[in-house]
């Protein structure tokens, strides 16, 4: 009984390092396909410059030939014929903030475009922000995985209405986050039920992990399958096509605001061209550049959803980061808050509307006291239709 016992023993203990032998060698080989991976995507991003510059951001930014850019990496895009400039220029603002791509003294050559040299950490640390919670409330809501999120919008959407783009003027902000964090100021574009989710969104991002640093950065994002399959941040895969010579996606946007004294504004639009269905994006003045139609389904057309406001997101057991100027908004002094204000969308004859205060929805998904967004209307003069938006963050139900 007891030499059975014994062999019984042994019998269990092999199997179980037998298991564990598997579960090392297939760990083990998982990893080392993802790191294949990593290195294909890297080749295939990385293209050959014609001239590296390295930025004072600590940034390594290759000039690339426009027309060998990895936007026409994507298989969608093989026979598209590059747009250097919008079939029409919309109505555009007379100010606009500087965008600080840290080149100091030094440019890239004609016929190329400032792409960012994508790193491993780069691309792992944008798939962390891009995988989303499986009970998320929020259409593409993106979160870290597995991090929480948090947002606040306003949103104009009646049903059966098509948007052609939306526009703002949005104040830039100056939040000090680390790695575990990360803030936005943005405007969606979506159209498409959740699973084929089809959106575009612009704004600047505060995000350590992805840039480096706690900079104001302009970013794009887009999807058109609800980030399952496809989409990125700035230029981390094939898809958007930059015209702009000298200011890329992730450039820093500046100066900042600085609380009671001084508001700093950037002009924001993302519009359909008319004749080419392409999505152009415009930081005013600069046209930075385009998503091509074909790279979309339900966005091919127009779309049916126009947000605007912020996300954050944070790993767990820390603390909530702070959304627009860190501060609860108020109406009552616009130096001292986070906001949007010349809040338009662009219809179907590419003209810019005011948007319906009557149709407006509010929407956020935490408590007041750590985000929260109030919807001013419109106010007259500059401002017309117009909100404050923002919050301390901290321990967020």
């Amino acid at each position: 009984m007891e030499y059975s016992n014994i062999n019984l023993i042994v019998f269990l203990v092999l199997i179980f390092f037998i298991q564990l032998t598997k579960t090392y060698s297939t760990d083990g080989k998982d990893r080392e396909e993802g790191d294949m991976e990593l290195e294909r995507q890297l080749k295939i991003l990385n293209k050959k410059p014609i001239k590296t510059i390295m930025t004072k951001f600590g940034d390594t930014m290759d000039c690339i030939d426009i027309y060998k850019q990895p936007a026409f990496d994507h298989p969608l895009l093989k026979d598209h014929k590059i747009q250097m400039v919008p079939s029409s220029i919309l109505e555009e603002t007379t100010y606009g903030l500087n965008f600080d791509n840290g080149f100091q003294n030094e440019r890239c050559p004609p016929e190329t475009v400032p792409i960012r040299r994508a790193k491993k950490e780069d691309l792992i640390n944008a798939q962390y922000l891009l995988q989303k919670t499986s009970n998320s409330i929020y259409a593409n809501a993106y979160t870290m995985s597995p991090m929480n999120n948090h947002f606040v919008s306003v949103e104009e959407s009646s049903e059966g209405k098509t948007y052609f783009g939306g526009a703002a003027n949005v104040s830039v902000q100056g939040l000090a986050l680390n790695n575990n964090q990360f803030s936005t100021a943005q405007i969606w574009i979506q159209n498409g039920p959740t699973e084929e989710l089809n959106s575009i969104e612009v704004g600047w991002m505060v995000y350590p992990a992805l840039f480096g640093d706690s900079q104001s950065r302009l970013f794009g994002y887009w999807t058109a399958d609800g980030s399952k399959q496809t989409g990125c941040f700035n230029v981390l895969c094939s898809g958007f096509v930059q015209v702009h010579g000298e200011i890329p996606l992730g450039a820093v946007v500046g100066p900042v605001s600085e609380y009671g004294k001084h508001a700093r504004v950037v002009h924001l639009k993302i519009y359909r061209d008319p004749e080419t269905g392409n999505w152009w994006f415009i930081a005013a003045p600069n046209i930075i550049g385009y998503w091509p139609k074909e790279i979309f389904t339900h966005l091919a057309n127009n779309a049916s959803i126009l947000r605007y406001g912020g996300i954050v997101g944070e790993t767990p057991q820390t603390p909530a980061p702070p959304m627009g100027n860190g501060y609860l908004p108020q109406l009552d002094d616009y130096l001292k808050t986070a906001y949007m204000k010349r809040m338009q969308y662009i219809d179907e004859k590419g003209q810019h509307v005011k948007l319906n205060p009557n149709g407006v929805q509010i929407k956020h998904d935490t408590s007041s006291d750590c985000y929260n967004i109030l919807f001013a209307g419109d106010i007259g003069g500059d401002w017309e239709i117009s909100m404050a938006f923002g919050g301390p963050g901290g321990t967020c139900p």
